[in-house]
């Protein structure tokens, strides 16, 4: 692999100055030349090799302004379903992956792994919402690409979380007084809840490993 472009979604919700910085330093690690583009413009996406839809916010508002760009919801599905292009859904991007959203009001979703976003409610009411800071995940252990990283440390800031319908579409879960998908995964679709941008050294080996990755 000797050049990857890769293009962060900036559609106002997103983390995108770590996203960025993450995404520049993983790049230069595995020695690779490319450029990491923050845009919303179609022509960026359709020349990416790689992308990214990071987020943070409400589900609702996210999945609205990503609506609102025109042609953006468009291009990015023609990148990932007919060209088959990596894509990397960050916390509110992958959530927005899902077929619906319950956060506040019930909210139609991207639908592209089938599940909904539901509250995230431990049993253990010591237990804070927002589930915030440092937590294990536990990588399925057939996986090739990640599974090196299984029972690493990442960084978590959610209330809502992804129920997947299909377990094979879950590759990591995480323990929070009961366990949840913290990671998916369906074709050349990949999403976390946890933040690799803000997890230090285990996030840049997680984006190292989907540069890599070759679904």
């Amino acid at each position: 692999m000797s050049n990857v472009d890769i293009a962060i979604i900036n559609y106002e919700c997103g983390n995108i100055h770590s996203a960025r910085k993450a995404f520049e330093l993983a790049l230069s690690e595995l020695n690779i030349s490319g450029n990491v583009y923050v845009t919303n413009e179609p022509e960026v996406i359709f020349k990416a090799d790689k992308l990214v839809l990071p987020g943070v916010g409400a589900f609702p508002e996210c999945f609205n302004k990503l609506k609102s760009i025109k042609g953006l919801r468009e291009s990015i599905a023609e990148r990932v379903y007919d060209n088959g292009i990596p894509i990397l859904g960050i916390c509110i991007g992958l959530q927005l992956m899902a077929d619906k959203g319950y956060e506040n009001i019930e909210s139609e979703g991207l639908g592209w792994i089938s599940g909904s976003v539901e509250n995230l409610c431990p049993d253990d009411k010591s237990l804070k919402i927002p589930h915030m800071g440092w937590n294990e995940v536990s990588f399925k252990k057939d996986d090739g690409n990640f599974s090196d990283l299984n029972g690493e440390d990442f960084y978590f800031v959610h209330s809502y979380y992804f129920n997947a319908n299909n377990n094979d579409n879950i590759l990591a879960t995480t323990n929070y007084n009961q366990p949840f998908p913290s990671a998916l995964i369906k074709n050349n679709i990949i999403g976390t809840q946890f933040h690799p941008e803000k997890s230090q050294r285990s996030g840049v080996e997680f984006i190292k490993r989907f540069l890599m990755w070759k679904p």
